[in-house]
């Protein structure tokens, strides 16, 4: 149904090569995400005086020279990634976003989970895939 929609708009969809393409085109992206680490852990009590990190919703800005910027949803908290990057598939589900796949992203400050959009994975790997720049 949002196919259609969207093409009754005249609203291009986005695919992987295209949002390669924008991206070396110098187009800055956003790619949707969650994280438990970047920017910072944030713990909620669950009871008992037991704590755990809770999963945050946000964007990792992505532009061609310029160093990746998290951003949370809230607005609350937001980082510069650092170069060089490695980006792992860490395996597992997402709970509740099933069309979401996990990373480990090594950065030059440390490592952070990452969940990102499966039609975003080559996007993420083609600009973080382990380069030792910023591209």
């Amino acid at each position: 149904m949002v196919d259609v929609l969207l093409r009754w708009a005249w609203i291009r969809r986005s695919t992987p090569a295209r949002d390669i393409a924008d991206f070396d085109g110098g187009q800055p992206l956003r790619v949707v995400g969650f994280t438990q680490s970047i920017g910072g852990t944030v713990k909620v009590s669950v009871g008992r005086g037991k704590q755990i990190a809770r999963l945050r919703q946000g964007y990792l800005r992505l532009a061609a020279g310029e160093a990746p910027v998290w951003n949370d949803a809230r607005g609350s908290r937001s980082a510069i990634l650092q170069a060089p990057f490695q980006l792992k598939l860490a395996g597992g589900k997402v709970r509740m976003a099933p069309k979401f796949e996990r990373y480990e992203l090594v950065t030059g400050a440390g490592t952070y989970d990452l969940a990102v959009p499966k039609k975003d994975g080559d996007l993420l790997r083609y600009v973080l895939g382990g380069g030792t720049e910023t591209r």
